[in-house]
């Protein structure tokens, strides 16, 4: 009998130890198994994440679509001709913008050497403000660097004045223009031209 029942508690505790190791290893697979499935979930989120939404698709599609070019306008400037010394009308087109006469007048002071053709200003000339009043006469306010011509003649002074007046009186709003430098009203451009009153459209110097 004592060996039966020295059996019998030998017996209990080696189930006592399974029950132990099967809990341990149920609770070992139970942490194995909320962890995969975390690490699962974090995947499958930033899946999600990088999964475009309708409103990035939206975006996406504006991005793509093409903006909208740029309207232009044919406006007619003065460049002076090196070879013959003389006024001659080009065709430029520039973008159509509100202030198009600042705008045409600009396109003159920046337009670069052609062949024969080219700017009578000097490269630093620059428009500060440009106003068409209703009489038709328009005012334009132009930098100290823009009366700074490279020589000191009155046929050279006359062709980059009357660039300017010819340039704007292009435009049916503009009679006659009026050139300040620097906001004040000078006797003359560069020494020669007087420029006090407003001036008239003068064809006499461009090419025939």
């Amino acid at each position: 009998m004592s060996w039966n029942f020295h059996q019998l508690q030998e017996k209990e505790k080696e189930q006592r130890r399974n029950h132990l190791y099967i809990l341990v290893l149920a609770i070992l697979v139970s942490a194995l198994l909320l962890m995969g499935g975390c690490s699962l979930a974090e995947k499958l989120g930033s899946e999600e994440d990088r999964t475009p939404t309708i409103e990035d698709e939206l975006n996406f599609q504006e991005d793509e679509v093409a903006a909208p070019e740029q309207e232009m306008t044919k406006v007619t400037i003065y460049l002076k001709d090196q070879e013959k010394n003389c006024l001659v009308p080009v065709t430029r087109e520039i973008p159509k913008v509100t202030g198009i006469a600042r705008a045409t007048l600009e396109a003159l002071f920046e337009s670069k050497e052609e062949g024969n053709l080219r700017s009578p200003l000097p490269v630093a000339a620059k428009v500060k403000d440009l106003n068409i009043k209703p009489d038709g006469t328009c005012v334009v306010d132009l930098n100290l660097d823009a009366t700074k011509l490279p020589e000191d003649d009155p046929k050279e002074e006359a062709l980059a004045v009357y660039s300017i007046v010819n340039t704007l009186t292009e435009f049916s709003t503009v009679q006659k223009v009026q050139i300040i430098v620097e906001g004040q009203v000078n006797k003359t451009f560069s020494g020669h031209i007087p420029v006090d009153l407003p001036l008239m459209r003068n064809l006499s110097y461009v090419a025939s």
